[in-house]
């Protein structure tokens, strides 16, 4: 029998919500890559928090990442007085600009504490000897280049290597409200240069980024391991989602409207509009779930209504089980819709509510409404009959969808496992 190949990783998970969002990507990744049987390797995570700030944070998903065979995972950062103190005043204050500013406030403490690590007691010994060290991120910008160049420090050997944290989902580029400049802005070239992998969901996203001039050697497509049909089962088996949604069966459909961030060229006024025509229908029980602070300013009569409620994602209830309960999706520019696309959701874009071009739309993936009237006719079809709408969308969408997933969850091949094992076996042979 052949000895096992050996490669040996830090990965690195941001604070708080981010890491939260981290660990959604980081998960299913290494319970692939623990599945590869040619493959022996040992793997560190290491939280930029304390154990009290991100004790949120430690649900079904974070224990299950600890218990995968060969990780640990570890706090970058001692408990001291002024995490205390931060946890208080977030406690008794309800203002949230307050806690905003009282977060920002102790981000860059950790900044200033960041300069003090002593990376050869953090990383450990397996690391530091290591023949066939990586580093995993799930961003690449310069605040990560500072800490991979402190980590290479440490081992010269070692290996930079950028997960997917999802897939670009606009065809144009100017996607935020501030992109007004007359000229295109350009990539850092600085960090990509200093990137030794780049992992990425699709073809088309490592097409991008070798036309902007990278070396298409380095760059890597494995899918989108989060939303593919493989993991989404592996979710369910070990109830990793949190608490089910309850249903009232007062209403005949379920409606979840994932609200956009609003600095992604959302027309806020046409967005409450919306929100104000779909939960007049009696018939109708609608959930609005968005990012802390992104929702709008909802007038009074439209709040009051007893068929609809709001979320904060992750919050009460996790996003995979909000879609699970729907009947409905309503989108407008989020990566989260692959997984109503994988479990065969009524998916609808209304296009007019943003000026960003959407790939979805681009595949005609699900309904894409230009006008209300077109949401209007959707909606009271749905109250006549549910049956007879998803019976026609299963008709009317079903290629589309299929080459839409097929291109961006799984790159146009059988098993996002099958991909990580060739891509981390590739990575290990090039040592």
């Amino acid at each position: 029998m052949s000895e096992k190949k050996k490669i040996d990783i830090i990965f690195l998970i941001q604070p708080q919500e981010r890491g939260f969002k981290d660990i959604d990507h980081y998960l299913p990744f290494f319970y692939f890559l623990s599945k590869i049987d040619n493959l022996n390797y040992s793997a560190k995570g290491i939280i930029f928090d304390t154990k009290t700030n991100f004790s949120k944070y430690m649900d079904q998903k974070f224990r299950f990442l600890a218990d995968l065979k060969n990780i640990k995972l570890e706090f970058l950062y001692e408990e001291n007085l002024l995490d205390k103190i931060k946890q208080i005043l977030l406690f008794k204050n309800n203002f949230k600009f307050v806690n905003r500013v009282i977060n920002k406030l102790f981000k860059s403490i950790s900044k200033i504490k960041n300069n003090k690590i002593e990376w050869n007691k953090k990383l450990g010994q397996e690391f530091l000897l290591s023949n066939s060290p990586l580093i995993f991120t799930m961003n690449n910008k310069s605040e990560e280049l500072r800490i991979i160049s402190e980590i290479k420090k440490q081992n010269i050997r070692a290996k930079w290597v950028a997960l997917p944290h999802g897939t670009l989902l606009c065809e144009n580029n100017m996607v935020l409200e501030t992109h007004l400049d007359k000229k295109e802005q350009e990539d850092n070239d600085d960090i990509h240069e200093k990137i030794d992998y780049l992992i990425r969901t699709s073809k088309r996203d490592k097409e991008i980024l070798v036309s902007k001039g990278f070396d298409k050697d380095k760059i890597m497509v494995i899918g989108s391991p989060r939303y593919c049909d493989e993991w989404l089962k592996i979710k369910s088996k070990f109830e990793l989602d949190g608490n089910t949604v309850p249903i009232n069966n007062e209403y005949q459909i379920r409606v979840l409207f994932l609200i956009p961030k609003r600095h992604v060229n959302i027309f806020s006024e046409e967005l409450i509009r919306n929100i104000d025509f779909v939960s007049k229908y009696e018939e109708i029980e609608l959930i609005l779930l968005s990012y802390e602070n992104h929702l709008p300013k909802l007038p009074g009569y439209v709040t009051s209504r007893k068929n609809i409620r709001q979320y904060s994602i992750s919050q009460k209830f996790s996003t995979s089980k909000l879609i699970d309960w729907s009947d409905i999706v309503l989108h407008a520019g989020t990566g989260v819709i692959f997984e109503s696309f994988v479990k065969e959701k009524i998916t609808v874009f209304p296009r007019y509510l943003c000026c960003n071009t959407l790939i979805s739309d681009k595949y005609q993936a699900g309904f894409n409404f230009s006008n209300r009237d077109e949401l209007r006719n959707f909606l009271n079809a749905s109250v006549t009959s549910l049956e007879s709408m998803k019976s026609n969308y299963k008709e009317s969408c079903k290629f589309n969808d299929k080459k839409f997933l097929d291109d961006f969850v799984y790159a146009g091949t059988e098993s996002i496992q099958d991909n990580i094992t060739k891509t981390m076996l590739h990575i290990r042979d090039n040592f």
